[in-house]
């Protein structure tokens, strides 16, 4: 995965700052911010699954404000910015150079058992997603008219 993101570029992402960019969805809403909607694949890997830490990936992207659309022993997140943001979330492939805080600075023993993939950009997330799911499998979320919704109607 190499070095993706600085101390500081991770910060930033903590604290909400978000760098706008092409989505695979995209929908806008009135009087407000764009809002770009994509989806990744992120699949815990035998190891992690071994180790019993597949809910403990699901919490933190749930806590992050991700959706989850699709489940089979791998899921598919879907919302702003959430290729890049997962790719700062999970860390560097090597367990050695990923930050405390990180999935895999957390749970990552060594570069072979990285506990986590995630797809490296919205076109290899779509590729991969296809790979994996039909449409039909996938849920399409709405927020329900819902004001505590994280994404904008």
């Amino acid at each position: 995965m190499g070095g993706l993101f600085g101390r500081a570029a991770l910060r930033g992402l903590r604290c909400g700052l978000r760098a706008p960019g092409p989505g695979l969805l995209a929908r806008t809403c009135s009087g407000g911010p764009s809002w770009t909607r994509e989806r990744t694949l992120v699949a815990v890997k035998p190891d992690g699954v071994q180790r019993r830490l597949v809910g403990d990936v699901i919490q933190r992207f749930e806590r992050r404000g991700f959706k989850l659309v699709g489940m089979k022993m791998l899921q598919v997140w879907e919302g702003y910015n959430v290729v890049r943001a997962s790719r700062a979330m999970i860390g560097h492939t090597d367990s050695a150079e990923a930050a405390p805080g990180t999935i895999r600075g957390d749970f990552s023993i060594h570069i072979s058992r990285n506990i986590i993939h995630a797809s490296d950009s919205i076109e290899g997330a779509q590729r991969e997603i296809q790979l994996w799911f039909r449409s039909s499998e996938l849920v399409n979320w709405t927020d329900g008219g819902h004001p505590s919704s994280v994404y904008p109607a």
